[in-house]
Order: structure tokens, then C-alpha cells, then sequence
């Protein structure tokens, strides 16, 4: 009973959102492309590159960037006021994607997938992530990381999308079963934090150890953990457990900004410094399920995955990449044993190097000018039509270099 009125519920839901869009698309079109995401409140490093990007190229084009992190449960546990404001920036998504030529997303968007667009309206899914260590998507439906496989149908979860990006042809094969999409929607390009992160001209190293003076006078041991939703596992508790020699080695904690942990402030770094500005001064970078393992592998340094929970995270999760095999130097289920190679440095870094080129088959130095030129072809195209004859309009495209 309770899942006919859910199914009720959400048919009526899509419905009216459909019907207030129909009317909302009586607005015309503007020289104006419009980024989503739910990952922050202010736009992301990836959009931030594109915007500037866009507007050096192009300055006739408006681009209009939407942050609004959403947890969850946020709907559900937050106040009148809070559920009014959501529903207004619901209306704001609607309009803005009615009056633009392209729409850009970092992730799962309801408006950008439960309604019936404009024919001109080109929406490209860039995701937040360099590729998935982790199965996400429709590959983990009914498991306890996932969603309901009936809900997300019923909310078209991943629908609408005309182009998925992906940086390596094993990224493709996971992308096209996380969003449960035919292959020939994803194209060959990469994030622009992968440009960021390997090219010096934006390298904050000077300033980060200008401020933290110590930082400079020992290796440092950058700590990334993946976020665990409903998980007692701390990993802050881990990590100092360990404890390194302080006299050799500096450590930094960078939590997930889900993950309210508390952690002792000599191994903090302000937060206006990225994850992937601080794996830039670090000498040794430990993580886990996180795809930063692949994105820090550009800059070939030792690169270790902490896998304690191994067992109970491929039971309710699932993995995408076996990383005991991928990386044998670098993966252990002991952070002590970690420690000890760091130590000793018994480590293959051809291992690292192998496992870059598996996951980022593009120039990692070009993906800021490369993803916007995708983009503003797109937008300069602005008639929808098959892959096929998208392949085939995108003149100054290599198709060898931008489809797989």
C-alpha cells in the first residue's frame, strides 16, 4: 500500500512539474548556458575553470551556475521556510533550463531528468568525479548505498542526458552501466580538474607553505578518506593511531565536507586549500574508495588505498576496480603496514603509472580547453539530432580524439 501511494505520489509530483514547465517554456532561448550542481553551495572547482574558460572565449554568452547542496534527507528534517526556498530554487532550475542552449550537470539533477525539454536544449553530464572506484548509479539499485529500483525509475534517475564525459575507455564501460546509457552517449574528455591539478599554473604550494612554514620542513602524509554514509568507521581515530614520527613526517587530514569528525587542528589546513591543492605539497597520498586516487595519478607520486571494511563495502557498495589487484605496493587493509612501506619506500611507482594511463587515456593538460570547446560547439549547433549525425556535425572534432 505504501509503495502505490509513493508510486501515486511521485506520478502526480512529475505531473504538475511537467505542466508548470510547459508553461515556464514559453520563454525564449537566450545566448545562455546554465550549470547544476548539488555538490556545493558555490560553484565547483570544475565549473569555476569552464566559467572563466567560456567567457574568454565567447563573452556574448551568459553562463548561469546553480549550487545548492542537498542532503538527502534535507527535505524531510528542515522547516517550512527551508522546504519554500527549495521549491523556488526548484522554479529558478526550471526557468533557467527553458531559456538555455546547453545545460551543463556534475551529478543527479530531478528537474534536468523528470521533464520534457525544449528540442534545442543539449544537456551534457560531466559527473563529479574522474572516473568510479565505487559503483554508484544504477549498478548499486536495492543495496544498502543505493536507491530503490522502483523510485529511481519512477524518477527517471539519469535520464535526459545527450553526452556523458569520460576519461578512459574503462570509464566508459562503468559510466554506461552506472547511468544505465548506451555508449555512444559518452565522450572522450576529462575534468578540468585534471588540468588543474597537472599544470603548474595553478600550483598554491608557495602560498599553502608560506602560511604553514612547517609543511616545507618535512615529507608530508596527505589523509583523504571517502565519506561513509551510516558507517561508525573513523578514520581520523585510525590515522592517529599510527602514530608517525613527527620529527620525519608531517600529516594533513582532509575529511569529506559530509564528514563532521572532529580533527585535532595541528593536522588541519585551511578550507579556502583543495583536496587538490594539498595533494600538490604531498609527499605520500593516502586514500581509499575515493576516485582522487585516479585524478592524483597524474602527478606519478606514491598514492596508498586504505581498505580496512574491504569485505563490507564490495557486500554493500561494490567496486568498479579491484585495487589489490590494479595497485598490490599500494593497497593493504592496515594502515600500520602503510606507514611501514612509507617508511621503508617499498613501493612500485610503475604501478601508478599504469594505473593513470588505465583510467585517464586523455591529455590531462588540455581538459579545460578541450571540454569547453565540446561545449560551445554544442551550443554553436544548437538543433538535437541522433549521436550519429551529432559525430558528424561537430566538424572541428577529431573523432579519434573526442569519441570512443
Amino acid at each position: 500500500m505504501k509503495n502505490i501511494i509513493l508510486t501515486i505520489g511521485i506520478t502526480i509530483l512529475k505531473f504538475f512539474a511537467n505542466l508548470i514547465y510547459y508553461i515556464i517554456k514559453i520563454f525564449p532561448i537566450k545566448n545562455k548556458i546554465v550549470m547544476i550542481t548539488r555538490q556545493s553551495n558555490t560553484p565547483t572547482l570544475d565549473f569555476k575553470l569552464l566559467m572563466e574558460k567560456i567567457k574568454n572565449v565567447d563573452t556574448s554568452i551568459k553562463v548561469e551556475v546553480l549550487c545548492n547542496k542537498v542532503e538527502s534527507n534535507a527535505l524531510y528534517s528542515s522547516g517550512i521556510l527551508y522546504k519554500i526556498k527549495y521549491i523556488f530554487y526548484i522554479l529558478k532550475i526550471m526557468y533557467n533550463l527553458a531559456t538555455s542552449k546547453v545545460c551543463v550537470v556534475d551529478g543527479y539533477c530531478i528537474p534536468v531528468c523528470i521533464l520534457k525539454h525544449k528540442k534545442n536544449l543539449k544537456i551534457i553530464q560531466i559527473w563529479h568525479a574522474s572516473g568510479a572506484v565505487k559503483k554508484f548509479g544504477y549498478q548499486v539499485l536495492d543495496k544498502e548505498a543505493g536507491s530503490d529500483s522502483k523510485i529511481a525509475r519512477l524518477m527517471c534517475m539519469h535520464k535526459n542526458y545527450d553526452y556523458i564525459i569520460a576519461p578512459s575507455e574503462t570509464t566508459k564501460d562503468i559510466f554506461s552501466e552506472a547511468f544505465n546509457t548506451s555508449k555512444d552517449k559518452i565522450v572522450k574528455l576529462g575534468l578540468p580538474r585534471l588540468e588543474y591539478i597537472a599544470n603548474s599554473k595553478y600550483d598554491k604550494s608557495e602560498e599553502i607553505f608560506k602560511e604553514y612554514p612547517k609543511l616545507r620542513e618535512k615529507k608530508n602524509i596527505l589523509y583523504i578518506p571517502t565519506f561513509r554514509k551510516n558507517n561508525n568507521f573513523n578514520a581520523v581515530e585510525k590515522i592517529l593511531e599510527c602514530k608517525l614520527d613527527e620529527k620525519k613526517y608531517n600529516l594533513i587530514i582532509n575529511l569529506h565536507p559530509l564528514d563532521t569528525t572532529p580533527v585535532p587542528e595541528e593536522y588541519l589546513v585551511s578550507k579556502k586549500y583543495s583536496s587538490y591543492d594539498l595533494i600538490k605539497i604531498a609527499d605520500y597520498i593516502i586514500t581509499d574508495y575515493s576516485a582522487l586516487s585516479i585524478e592524483a595519478s597524474v602527478l606519478n607520486k606514491p598514492i596508498f588505498v586504505f581498505l580496512p571494511d574491504l569485505n563490507e563495502f564490495e557486500e554493500k557498495t561494490g567496486l568498479n576496480i579491484n585495487l589489490k589487484e590494479e595497485l598490490p605496493s599500494f593497497a593493504f587493509e592496515n594502515l600500520s603496514q602503510i606507514i611501514d612501506r612509507i617508511k621503508r619506500k617499498e613501493y612500485n611507482t610503475k604501478e601508478i603509472k599504469e594505473y593513470k594511463e588505465k583510467y585517464i587515456e586523455i591529455d590531462e593538460n588540455n581538459t579545460i580547453k578541450d571540454l569547453t570547446q565540446f561545449i560551445l560547439e554544442i551550443y554553436k549547433k544548437g538543433d538535437k539530432g541522433d549521436n550519429k549525425k551529432n559525430k558528424k556535425s561537430t566538424s572541428r572534432f577529431s573523432k579519434e580524439k573526442y569519441f570512443f
